[in-house]
């Protein structure tokens, strides 16, 4: 019976409040929403990658050689920490595909024909497997197939070691090397339409890339993954192996498709562990407000029960309880916010991440964690407030409260200016500074939304400006062409000659192992000619570099990552040529966006080589208006050549991949800090009208109209969101360096980019927020019932 009667007080009191407790309510749920959606996804992505790489075997490490007898995976088997080691033959090809006009950029990988699933795996999607190890048959990546529409029966032709080969496509399927169809050299944007990777017959392969026998390329399995013991067993295993020309070898986790999805991953798992706690947190705040003026409206009523013998205990139970509902009910919304947003994100990730299943699951232990998430951020919110009603003892709350300290504020001991002030904004300023708390809290939440706010917007422009420089500003070439192996700078003098060409620029890019001391990293060096105008890496000043005749110049990721400064000396060992260690300078530290990077002198790098002036790579501009067919024909028909990058197709592609996932979530981000701000702001008038309804009514009795008492009221609103949009604006720009810093990793990093007009806008739209809430607190004037407000309750 004690029960249900504070059960039905709780309830009247948040129908009488509905309007106050449905801001609560959103607040609180877009935090589950956010906190739900993105660890769902966490687990799904992360469960679904798992089960992938143990399924079909991703590979501990990849060792690329010269050539190597088959005889020689056994060596290497026989190194302590290995568990199992394959040979396998790669090799860029060209790819013809029916109805397209230019060959295709490819990579072929050799399959063997046992049963049990190998190394690299492939996942077959359709078709079936080969009909013997030297059929001529093909099955096509996934994605490769569906972009240009082939099906098992196709056929296409495939340019390898310079011969033409009639391929019969058998099946399509993935591997879990290749999670991200991006071209080398491509970017870091998926283009499965211009890369495609091919799985062939073992026997068929070493023939037809003049390996018979042999094979070019190892991976294999470690009983112990760590990185520093994959080190040590890497190093035994190019011990085995150095007789056949070992180029490189790599850890999976270096894998740039490996090592994008971690990253993705970890963001995700950050974003879900701070977001949500921003929400949680302000909804907390505001619901402090909102139950601490609960307890003061209702003293009276709180000294009835405790004179009727209901325990402290009870009551504050009973006022615990607005936290519970609202905590509950908040949840209960955010799970299902949590679960539509999760799908929707599974469908982004799954068109740019190529791995199977990538399915929506019901992750019980998240939608528990974020129901009892949000009851206790609610319960922490009522919680001053709970033992604050259970303090007054009965006598005491059955007298009206004493009224609040009319002291002087602290502008009103500035007498010059106090006396100019209007009476209204007398009114404003002492309600503000006599409520310190409830001022407070209005800032802060309005801080934090238009926080939200700009960092979305920063988010936005830092995308657009990483494309920009990375395409406009230090990339000027039309074309990249890719030689299979350095040649002759005057060799190349050649392609000035091609059709449609106005310009050419070689470079050579050499992979090399950078040592500094402890700090090592494998990473390519591009040399660039004197006078250099295709490509042009730029100071901090954004003032074109010149590359020095000796030493190297360091993006600064790499330089962090090497420990290394300007004027320091690192250890250089090109993973091609002589291979021999020197020591470089470091002559400066630039910054870059998009993966690793070092520069020198294109001659100087050719030393290094044992070469006098040799480039595996030439820059070219088109004349304008010119079509790239004749071009791309022309060099394709050079064996030389295997790859053809579009500067202008990467940058589209970067835009609609990236672009189109980071529109996705800065939307979503745009809603939730509106949710935010809106809720806060129409939550803190509601309680400040509540509070001074007798106020109100005096004014409309002495005739004043609605209009007029609005703009009294609302002016606090003003004011304190005022304050706060400035806050704001400072502490979005804090939180915009923190998340270019979460988001610095090898293969990306976000500038912070901030515009005074973004700035104006941000501030704007909280502005417009503002006023929709006060629209709201007009109607409610309108409707309110001053007469009855003034009537003294015994």
């Amino acid at each position: 019976m004690v029960s249900g009667i504070l059960t039905r007080k709780l309830l009247r009191d948040i129908l009488a409040r509905k309007g106050a407790f449905l801001a609560l309510t959103a607040i609180v749920g877009a935090g589950v929403g956010i906190y739900v959606c993105m660890a769902a996804v966490y687990l799904d992505l992360d469960g679904a990658r798992d089960r992938y790489y143990k399924r079909y075997r991703l590979a501990d490490f990849t060792v690329s050689l010269k050539r190597a007898p088959e005889f020689s995976v056994q060596a290497v088997e026989n190194v302590p920490d290995v568990f199992e080691a394959r040979g396998r033959v790669k090799l860029d090809v060209l790819v013809y595909v029916p109805d397209v006009t230019e060959p295709i950029r490819g990579v072929a990988v050799s399959m063997p024909e046992e049963h049990k699933t190998p190394i690299y795996g492939v996942l077959l999607y359709s078709g079936t497997r080969f009909s013997g190890e030297d059929a001529k048959e093909v099955i096509l990546d996934r994605q490769f197939a569906e972009a240009h529409h082939l099906k098992p029966g196709d056929r296409i032709q495939v340019l390898m070691a310079d011969r033409l080969h009639d391929l019969l496509v058998v099946g399509t399927g993935m591997s879990p090397e290749f999670v991200m169809l991006i071209p080398p050299g491509g970017g870091l944007a998926p283009d499965p339409a211009r890369y495609g990777v091919l799985y062939l017959p073992r026997k068929f392969l070493q023939n037809s890339g003049n390996l018979e026998g042999a094979y070019n390329e190892l991976v294999g399995l470690a009983k112990d993954t760590s990185r520093p013991a994959l080190a040590d067993t890497l190093e035994l295993v190019k011990e085995k192996l150095d007789q056949y020309g070992v180029t490189y070898a790599t850890q999976f986790r270096d894998q740039s498709s490996v090592a994008m999805l971690r990253d993705e991953l970890a963001s995700l798992k950050t974003t879900a562990g701070i977001l949500p706690v921003i929400f949680l947190g302000v909804a907390a705040l505001v619901l402090n407000i909102t139950i601490g003026r609960l307890v003061a409206q209702q003293r009276t009523v709180i000294g009835t029960f405790r004179a009727l013998g209901f325990s402290k205990g009870r009551i504050v139970r009973h006022f615990l309880g607005y936290g519970v509902v609202l905590g509950a009910a908040g949840g209960l919304a955010g799970l299902v916010l949590g679960t539509w947003l999760q799908g929707q994100m599974l469908q982004i990730y799954r068109g740019f991440f190529a791995i199977p299943n990538i399915e929506g699951h019901v992750h019980l232990e998240v939608l528990v964690s974020g129901v009892l998430i949000a009851v206790a951020f609610a319960l922490l919110g009522t919680f001053k407030s709970s033992f604050a009603a259970a303090r007054l003892e009965p006598a005491e709350a059955m007298r009206p409260p004493p009224p609040e300290k009319g002291g002087s504020i602290l502008v009103e001991r500035i007498e010059f200016l106090w006396k100019r002030l209007s009476f209204r904004w007398k009114m404003i300023l002492r309600s503000v500074f006599r409520n310190p708390f409830r001022s407070l809290v209005s800032i802060c939440a309005a801080a934090i939304a238009t926080a939200l706010l700009l960092c979305a917007v920063s988010l936005w422009d830092g995308l657009i400006y990483l494309m920009s420089y990375h395409f406009t500003e230090l990339a000027h070439e039309d074309y990249t062409i890719s030689l299979r192996d350095p040649r002759s700078v005057k060799s190349l003098e050649e392609i000035r000659q091609l059709p449609t060409v106005s310009a050419d620029e070689s470079q050579l890019v050499v992979i090399c192992d950078l040592k500094n001391g402890p700090f090592t990293k494998r990473t390519p060096i591009t040399g660039l000619v004197p006078n250099n105008r295709l490509y042009t890496p730029l100071d901090g000043a954004g003032r074109k570099l010149t590359v020095p005749d000796g030493g190297l110049i360091l993006t600064r990721k790499l330089a962090e990552i090497l420990n290394a400064r300007e004027g320091d000396v690192i250890r250089m060992r090109p993973l091609i040529g002589r291979r021999e260690e020197v020591d470089v300078p470091v002559t400066r530290v630039i910054e870059s966006f998009l993966g690793l990077s070092a520069y020198c002198n294109l001659r100087y790098l050719s030393s290094l080589l044992g070469e006098e002036w040799v480039a595996n790579t030439t820059l070219v501009n088109t004349f304008q208006g010119s079509r790239s067919i004749p071009l791309t024909s022309a060099l394709y028909r050079r064996p030389q050549v295997i790859g053809i990058s579009e500067r202008q197709r990467s940058l589209e592609r970067m835009e609609k991949t990236m672009g189109g996932f980071m529109e996705s979530f800065i939307v979503v981000m745009l809603i939730f800090a509106g949710i935010i701000g809106f809720g806060s702001v129409f939550n803190t008038a509601l309680v400040s009208l509540s509070e001074r309804q007798r106020e109100v009514g005096t004014f409309r009795v002495l005739g004043y109209t609605p209009t007029q008492v609005t703009q009294i009221f609302s002016g606090e609103s003003f004011l304190l969101n005022a304050v706060g949009i400035a806050g704001g604006l400072l502490l979005g720009i804090v939180w915009s360096h923190l998340l270019a810093a979460a988001y610095d990793t090898e293969l990306y990093r976000f500038p912070v980019v901030i515009y005074g007009s973004r700035l104006v806008l941000v501030a704007a739209a909280m502005a417009i927020l503002v006023f929709v809430a006060q629209g709201i607190i007009h109607l409610m004037i309108r409707g309110l019932d001053w007469l009855e407000v003034l009537k003294v309750k015994e």
